[in-house]
């Protein structure tokens, strides 16, 4: 079992990684995963908020800086627990034999794959507002999409560890978000301000 979902993770990365590859895809996906951090993402967040909705900024900018970094946390301790090599490593006889062609675009990493703090981090930021303003939940669900494909596209992590962080971001947005509610007084996330 283990085995075979390897073996489609694999499939998956090199059918996103090389088989999507073209000079335009290369810059805007480094474009993307270079402002696409846990800065920049927080730094974008920030200005947006506080254009568009000084009130939820104030409220809520706090809140959802704790939302990355409990997920970074946990990222970081399955990064370093587990050690799951990246896949320039974990392909690099292959990519040596010449048997495979990876499209690896920026830092050439090699450890700490699993799961994505770039897919973490989008998530998180995007759940948050996605729970803040839901009208806009396509552009939040485009943008944690598209941080989570750069990754994989960059050839920095197998589609697997990106779908672990976004599962990572969302659960420390939602539990960042259940204890707001709790801290003010209010036991339903649905009755957070709701306009952008």
């Amino acid at each position: 079992m283990l085995a075979s979902l390897e073996r489609l993770d694999h499939q998956l990365f090199f059918a996103l990684n090389h088989g999507l590859s073209t000079p335009v895809l290369d810059y805007f996906f480094w474009a993307v995963s270079t402002l696409g951090n846990s800065t920049g993402l927080l730094v974008g967040a920030a200005l947006g908020l506080w254009w568009c909705d000084r009130r939820a900024f104030k409220q809520h900018y706090v809140w959802l800086i704790l939302a990355v970094v409990m997920g970074f946390l946990v990222v970081q301790g399955l990064k370093y627990g587990l050690a799951r090599p990246r896949p320039l490593s974990a392909f690099a006889t292959l990519v040596q034999a010449g048997e495979v062609h990876l499209n690896i675009i920026g830092h050439r990493l090699q450890n700490r794959s699993f799961p994505s703090g770039h897919a973490q981090a989008a998530a998180a930021v995007f759940t948050y507002l996605f729970c803040l303003f839901p009208q806009r939940w396509l552009w939040w669900s485009m943008g944690t999409l598209t941080a989570g494909l750069a990754r994989i596209y960059l050839g920095a992590h197998f589609p697997s560890d990106v779908l672990v962080g976004i599962g990572i971001g969302c659960l420390s947005a939602l539990g960042v978000l259940r204890l707001q509610c709790r801290r003010m007084g209010r036991y339903r996330v649905d009755k957070l301000p709701q306009s952008f």
